[in-house]
């Protein structure tokens, strides 16, 4: 998957808040500070954190990849119950690659990647490493007034559905309007590959999709807005050393390829 260099693609975007979004530090490091901060750079400033982000996108597209489910090309498995690798198979691949007493690290990296799931193959497994790497999101855009909001919240007795006396708590927010900008690298990846990427970041893109914590009560909604997809090839390696060219995709036409590799005649 790595070994040979075929193409490195950034998606960047803006992701403009229309809720209050609340991504959590563990504590807060201020003696008198609310109990449940956001997370912040050295600078005091609000940031997502990229595994954040990654594991939101994941989860949404292991939703639509089970619900297309045409293996083995297009699908997803369930890592916390019924992974593609379960542990029987990882040993019997291991047994197989280790037959001869020398261990065949090529075969066995092959067996795995064919029997993998669609999202292990690109977000990564235990047994590969992910091909779609999400960079933390820095503020790109602050609307007027204070940033961040302390809000109540109160712990609910899930068995009376009722307020538990005594656990009243606050937690901070980052406020409605705030922009933060995204970027995901993408290595070695297919057109079709993109496709299906950009097509999961369509509900985000309609808004469809929440971040961070208190997602019940309406905090963490947001609509992206993807900017550009800029993609260096094997074929033009060359031209990107030398005077740092790349090519620009269309997100459409990716989204197509996926489309028409994958989707016809469903």
């Amino acid at each position: 998957m790595f070994e040979r260099f075929e193409s490195l693609t950034v998606i960047r975007a803006f992701l403009r808040m229309e809720t209050p979004l609340a991504v959590g530090a563990r504590a807060a490091l201020e003696p008198t500070g609310t109990e449940l901060p956001v997370i912040k750079d050295p600078g005091g400033l609000p940031f997502i954190p990229g595994s954040s982000l990654k594991g939101v996108v994941r989860s949404h597209a292991e939703r639509l990849l089970r619900a297309v489910d045409r293996r083995p090309e297009l699908w997803a498995c369930d890592p916390m119950g019924d992974p593609c690798i379960p542990e029987d198979l990882k040993r019997k691949l291991v047994e197989d690659a280790s037959a001869g007493g020398a261990f065949n690290d090529q075969r066995f990296t092959s067996e795995v990647l064919s029997g993998s799931c669609t999202a292990c193959r690109l977000f990564g497994s235990p047994w590969l490493a992910g091909r779609l790497a999400f960079k933390d999101a820095p503020l790109h855009e602050i609307p007027p007034g204070s940033l961040v909001q302390i809000r109540d919240g109160v712990a609910i007795d899930r068995d009376l559905g009722t307020v538990r006396g005594g656990l009243k708590y606050d937690f901070e927010v980052v406020i409605p309007g705030t922009v933060f900008r995204i970027e995901i690298i993408a290595e070695n990846l297919t057109d079709e590959e993109l496709g299906l990427l950009l097509t999961a970041l369509r509900f985000w893109e309609e808004g469809f999709l929440p971040l961070g914590g208190k997602r019940a009560r309406g905090i963490g909604w947001g609509r992206l807005e993807i900017r550009e997809v800029e993609q260096i090839q094997a074929s033009r390696l060359v031209d990107y050393l030398i005077r740092g060219e790349k090519r620009q995709r269309s997100v459409e036409e990716l989204r197509e390829a996926f489309a028409r590799r994958y989707l016809s005649g469903a």
